[in-house]
């Protein structure tokens, strides 16, 4: 399990199942990943903890500013990130599923 704070005021207080898929989970090097993360947090703080715990996935899941890249889809329940009103200020606990997904194209 990897322990990584999502506030520096804030304690570890549940472990957080996150799935990685396609290319990322190459990168990861399993499909699912336990971090330790405050009881509740944020989308945003989740994509930190993820990067600081694998550093390789930076460059494909973060854009210029250190945003979640476009070409990245983040679920959560089955919805995407994009979609959901508070985007990536999104309040999440450990109950919620957590999958990152690279975008992908075939014909």
């Amino acid at each position: 399990m990897l322990g990584f704070a999502c506030s520096r005021m804030r304690l570890y207080t549940s472990s957080m199942r996150i799935s990685f898929y396609a290319t990322l989970r190459k990168i990861v090097g399993q499909k699912h990943v336990e971090i330790d993360l405050p009881e509740t947090c944020t989308l945003e703080q989740i994509l930190e903890a993820v990067v600081a715990a694998y550093p390789d996935l930076r460059e494909e899941v973060l854009d210029e500013d250190g945003k979640l890249d476009r070409y990245i889809h983040l679920f959560v329940d089955g919805r995407s990130s994009k979609f959901l009103p508070d985007g990536m200020a999104t309040q999440v606990d450990a109950s919620r599923t957590i999958e990152f997904f690279p975008a992908v194209a075939g014909g």
